[in-house]
């Protein structure tokens, strides 16, 4: 499913939200940093990189994007066609892609 799926039906209960991850290809992130740059806002989206190059943002971040949301003037400024770019699967699934933690490495002396 990708994200104009359900744009007639956001925004999202924040519960509902908590069950998506958005999932984009690295080609997105200087537009998100640049409608965040024009919009500042304490409320910034921060997507974190998956192991295969991707990123995720959760989708709880759907529940902000209505009238008065705090992502709602951000959401808005993009054009609607990057919505199709993005991705929404199941968290655990957006969680199951994320790299493997890496071990701390002790020096012997």
């Amino acid at each position: 499913m990708i994200l104009t799926d359900i744009l007639d039906q956001l925004p999202l209960t924040y519960e509902h939200g908590q069950s998506y991850a958005l999932i984009f290809h690295a080609d997105l992130l200087p537009l998100l940093e640049a409608v965040q740059s024009a919009i500042p806002s304490q409320h910034r989206a921060d997507p974190v990189v998956l192991a295969d190059g991707r990123y995720m943002l959760p989708g709880d971040l759907l529940s902000e994007v209505g009238e008065e949301g705090l992502y709602a003037a951000g959401f808005n400024a993009f054009d609607p066609q990057v919505f199709q770019q993005i991705e929404l699967i199941p968290f655990e699934d957006g969680v199951a892609l994320l790299p493997e933690p890496v071990e701390e490495l002790t020096i012997a002396s």
